[in-house]
C-alpha cells in the first residue's frame, strides 16, 4: 500500500501501470512516480500544485480498506470523519456535527465535480475510484459554495476509450464480512465507451444491539464519446442504497461491568441507563426528573434505509481561445433511519399503533456550472458561473419518554447563484502570481414548519391539563400541536451574499522545489433552526454565515532522482462567526439539535510529509500534523434547569431574568482537533522468478487527545492512541490476479470518534459517543480481464 498526504503516490492507473512496468523491465531504481490532479479545474502535478491537497490514489484505498468516508481518518493526517451513515468531516478543526437537513457540511463533497449535499449520500460511492483528492482550507473561488474548511474530491474511474476489459474483486472478513466490486469497459468503435461499475457490501455489527454494521449496494454506469475533433461528452448515473440496522453509538466512557462496544438499544445498556436516571432522582431529593418520564432506550428499534439517485453530464468543448465545459447535474435523496444518540432519532418506523410514522429527509438537488478555461506558457485562467437549487423536507420523530415524545415537520429551500474566476500569471520564469474572485449569492428558506407531541407526553415540569395525555383526552399514539399552527406563521427566508477572494505567489526555488504561500478566504452560508425562540415563541431561531481567511506558506520538494519526496506546509485560519451544531432547548423546552454561531476561532499549525523509495521495491512514508485551535468569544445561553452543575467543563452564569443562564466556552480548543496526527509506513514488493510479486505493508497511525463535544465535560475526550495495519498481496504475473490478507487496528484500540453520540440531556454526565471499528481482519482477492 503507498499512501499520499500533502501529494500523492498513486493517481492515474495508466501513469502509474507504464512506471512500474519500465521500472520492472529495466533493472531501475524505482522512483517515486510523478502524478495528475484536478484540483484547481485544470489538469497538473500534484507537485506543482500550489495548495494544501492530500490524495489517495484508487488502488492506495482499496488496499487500505477505505470503503467509507470514515475510513478516511486513520489515512489524512489532520482529517477527522465520523457519523457512520450521516457524513461528518473534520479538516484541521473545521466541520459541522449536524446530521439534520437544515445544517449544511463545512467540508464540501463532490463526486466528479458535482457537490453532494445531504451527507447521508456520501457513503456508498467509494467504489471504481481513480483518487481521492482531499484541498484543506477555504475554497472559497473555485468551489465556492460552503467550502469554508475544504473540500472532498471523489474522482471515478472513467470509461476508457479501444479498451475491453475490468476487474472482479471479492472481500471476506470477520464479523461475517463479505464483498465484491467489479467494473465493465465497454468501447464502442474509436471514439465511445461505456463503463459499469458494481459495489456489494456485507457486515455483522460491531457493537452488541446489532448496529454499526454495513449492509451497503451501488451501481455507477458511464457513457463517454468524442463528437468530432472538439468536442467530448460524457454522461453517468449512479444508485446507492445503504440497509441493514446502520450507526451505532456507545457509552463514554464504558458502562464498568459491560463491554466497551455495547450498544445503546442493548438491553443491558438500558437497565445501566434506567438505574443511573433513578439513582440521579434519588440524589436530587426528588428534584430531578423523575425516571417515569423516561422510555427504556432497548425498545427503540434502529434500522436504515437511504436511497441515493444520480445523474450528470459533462460537455467540453474545444473552442479556439479556450475550453468550455458544461456540466448540469441532479440528484435526489430520501432517508430513513432510526438512530439513538440518548434520544432516538426517528424517520421512518411506526410511532403509534395505526402504523403511523414519520417520512424521513428528502433532498432533490439541481446544479448547472458553465466554465471556460485556457493555458499558455505566461497565463493559466478560468471563468464561470454556477447555479444550484436544492428543494428538502424533513419529518421526524425525537423520543426519549414522556419527558419527550415530538414529530417535527419543516420544508426547506436553497437557492444559489455564484460568478467566480482566477488565473496565474508568470512574470517571470520561475515566478508566478495568482488571483481569484468568486461573488455568491445563496438564498435560503424554511416553511411549514409543525411541531406536535405524540401522546404519552408531558408538556412542563409537572402533569397539567395542557398535556398532550389520554386524560385529557390525548389517545396514545395521537399528535397535539405544540406551536401556533396557522399556516406561514413561522415561515423565515433570507438571502446572503458574499465576495469571496484569494491572493497567492509560487516561485521555482529549485528543479523540483515549489515555494508557495497565499491568503484565501471562505464563506458558509446561514440559515435557520428547525426550533423557536427561546422567550417570544414566535419564530425560527437563525444562525449567521461563518466567513474565514486563511494564510498558508508551504514547500514542495523532490530530491535525489526522484527518490525523496519532502513537503512542508504552515498555516494559520482566522474564523468569525464559527457555525455549530449541539444538543439544547429551546422555546416549548423540547431537547433539539441546533447550529449556533461561535464568535470566532482561530488555528494554526504545520505539516510534514515525507515519501522516500530508497531501495528497488521499497517505500517509506512519514506524515505528522500540528493544529492548535481555539474558540474566541463563544458564549451560548441555555434554559437554567438545563445546565444542572457538572453538566459543563465551562464557566457558567447565574439565571437572568428570564431564566437563562450564559455558558462561556471561550479559548476552549477546538473539538474533534487533536493537537498532534500523523502516520508512518512501510511497503516492500519483492519479485519473483516467474513476473510476480509479493508486497508487504505495515501501517502505524496515530493521534493525540481529543474532545469530542462542546460541552466540554471531563468525560467527553478520546485520549492519544496509535494504531496498527499490515497487509501481505500475492500479484500474479502481469498483475492477472492476486490474493492479499489483512489486518486492521492490530492491536484493538478503543477509539472513540464522536459522531452521533453527545450528553443526556436529562441525564447529567451520560455521555456517548460512536467509535471506531474494533480489530478486523480478512482475505481480498481479485482478477482483471
Amino acid at each position: 500500500m503507498a499512501l499520499a498526504f500533502s501529494t500523492p503516490v498513486l493517481a492515474e492507473e495508466d501513469q502509474v501501470t507504464a512506471a512500474a512496468d519500465r521500472n520492472a523491465s529495466t533493472g531501475t531504481t524505482p522512483n517515486i512516480v510523478e502524478i495528475v490532479v484536478t484540483a484547481q479545474r485544470r489538469s497538473e502535478s500534484a507537485q506543482r500544485t500550489a495548495l494544501s491537497i492530500a490524495v489517495l490514489g484508487g488502488n492506495d484505498l482499496k488496499e487500505a480498506g477505505g470503503v467509507s468516508p470514515d475510513d478516511l481518518s486513520r489515512l489524512l493526517p489532520g482529517v477527522q470523519v465520523s457519523g457512520g451513515t450521516s457524513t461528518q468531516i473534520y479538516v484541521r478543526g473545521i466541520g459541522d456535527y449536524g446530521v439534520t437537513a437544515q445544517s449544511n457540511p463545512a467540508v464540501v463533497t463532490n463526486i466528479d465535480g458535482v457537490v453532494v449535499s445531504r451527507p447521508q449520500a456520501i457513503s456508498g460511492n467509494f467504489f471504481d475510484i481513480e483518487r481521492v483528492e482531499m484541498l484543506k482550507g477555504p475554497q472559497g473561488t473555485l468551489y465556492g459554495r460552503n467550502a469554508s474548511g475544504g473540500v472532498l474530491n471523489l474522482i471515478t474511474v472513467q470509461p476508457r476509450f479501444g479498451e475491453l476489459g475490468g476487474y472482479i474483486d471479492g472481500i471476506i472478513g470477520n464479523y461475517s464480512q463479505f464483498g465484491v466490486e467489479g467494473a465493465l469497459n465497454v468501447p464502442v468503435g474509436d471514439a465511445a465507451a461505456f463503463r459499469a461499475s458494481y459495489q456489494l457490501n456485507r457486515r455483522d455489527g460491531f457493537l452488541s444491539d446489532g448496529s454499526d454494521d454495513d449492509d451497503r449496494e451501488a451501481v455507477r454506469i458511464q457513457g463517454r464519446a468524442l463528437a468530432g475533433e472538439r468536442m467530448s461528452i460524457l454522461g453517468s448515473f449512479s444508485y446507492t442504497h445503504l440497509g441493514g440496522v446502520g450507526s451505532g453509538i456507545v457509552s463514554l466512557p464504558a458502562i464498568p461491568g459491560l463491554p466497551v462496544r455495547t450498544g445503546t438499544t442493548d438491553p443491558a445498556y438500558a437497565a445501566a441507563f434506567l438505574d443511573a436516571f433513578a439513582q440521579q432522582y434519588a440524589d436530587s431529593g426528588g428534584m430531578s426528573m423523575p425516571p417515569f418520564m423516561v422510555d427504556d432506550p432497548s425498545l427503540f428499534p434502529l434500522f436504515r434505509d437511504v436511497e441515493s439517485y444520480a445523474a450528470h453530464l459533462q460537455l467540453d468543448y474545444e473552442m479556439d481561445f479556450a475550453t468550455f465545459t458544461l456540466i448540469p447535474a441532479w440528484r435526489k435523496t430520501h432517508a430513513q433511519l432510526s438512530f439513538n444518540f440518548n434520544y432516538n432519532y426517528n424517520l421512518g418506523a411506526p410511532y403509534n399503533a395505526a402504523g403511523d410514522a414519520p417520512d424521513g429527509e428528502r433532498s432533490t438537488q439541481y446544479s448547472l456550472e458553465a466554465r471556460l478555461g485556457n493555458e499558455s506558457d505566461r497565463l493559466k485562467w478560468v471563468l464561470g458561473g454556477y447555479w444550484f437549487k436544492e428543494d428538502q423536507t424533513t419529518d421526524y420523530q425525537i423520543r426519549a419518554g414522556m419527558a419527550l415524545n415530538t414529530r417535527n415537520v419543516l420544508s426547506l429551500g436553497t437557492e444559489a447563484y455564484a460568478a467566480f474566476g482566477q488565473l496565474t500569471y508568470s512574470i517571470t520564469d520561475a515566478i508566478r502570481l495568482t488571483g481569484g474572485l468568486r461573488y455568491t449569492s445563496d438564498k435560503r428558506r424554511a416553511f411549514d414548519f409543525e411541531r406536535y407531541a405524540i401522546s404519552p407526553m408531558i408538556l412542563g415540569s409537572a402533569p397539567s391539563s395542557n398535556d398532550c395525555t389520554p386524560p385529557n383526552g390525548a389517545m396514545p399514539g395521537t399528535l397535539c400541536p405544540i406551536y401556533n399552527p396557522t399556516p406561514g406563521f413561522y415561515d423565515s427566508e433570507e438571502t446572503f451574499d458574499r465576495l469571496t477572494w484569494k491572493g497567492g505567489v509560487e516561485i521555482d526555488v529549485g528543479p523540483q522545489s515549489l515555494l508557495f504561500a497565499d491568503v484565501s478566504t471562505g464563506f458558509k452560508a446561514g440559515g435557520f433552526n428547525q426550533s423557536v425562540t427561546l422567550v417570544t415563541r414566535d419564530s425560527l431561531i437563525p444562525f449567521d454565515p461563518e466567513t474565514i481567511t486563511a494564510y498558508t506558506i508551504g514547500l514542495k520538494n523532490r530530491f535525489l532522482d526522484n527518490r525523496l519526496q519532502v513537503n512542508l506546509e504552515g498555516f494559520y485560519y482566522d474564523y468569525k462567526n464559527l457555525q455549530m451544531s449541539m444538543p439544547g432547548f429551546d422555546g416549548d423546552n423540547s431537547v433539539v439539535l441546533m447550529t449556533r454561531n461561535a464568535a470566532g476561532a482561530t488555528i494554526k499549525g504545520a505539516s510534514l510529509d515525507i515519501v522516500a523509495a530508497p531501495w528497488q521495491g521499497g517505500t517509506i512514508r512519514g506524515a505528522v500534523e500540528y493544529v492548535d485551535g481555539e474558540y474566541g468569544n463563544f458564549v451560548v445561553e441555555q434554559p437554567a434547569n438545563f445546565v444542572p452543575p457538572g453538566r459543563v467543563g465551562c464557566p457558567v452564569s447565574a439565571p437572568g431574568a428570564t431564566g437563562l443562564v450564559s455558558i462561556d466556552c471561550s479559548g476552549f480548543p477546538l473539538m474533534r482537533t487533536p493537537k498532534w496526527s500523523g502516520m508512518v509506513g512501510l511497503d516492500q514488493a519483492f519479485e519473483l522468478d516467474n513476473g510476480g510479486d509479493i508486497t508487504f505493508s505495515a501501517d502505524a497511525s496515530f493521534a493525540s487527545k481529543t474532545w469530542l463535544a462542546a460541552d466540554f465535560h471531563p468525560d467527553q475526550q478520546q485520549a492519544g492512541y496509535v494504531t496498527l495495519a499490515s497487509s501481505l498481496t500475492y500479484n500474479a504475473p502481469d498483475k492477472a490476479w492476486y490474493v492479499s490478507a489483512w489486518v486492521r487496528n492490530l492491536t484493538n484500540e478503543d477509539i472513540y470518534v464522536g459522531g452521533g453520540g453527545n450528553q443526556h440531556g436529562f441525564l447529567t454526565g451520560w455521555n456517548t459517543s460512536s467509535i471506531a471499528p474494533p480489530r478486523t481482519y480478512g482475505l481480498r482477492m481479485g482478477f482483471h480481464f
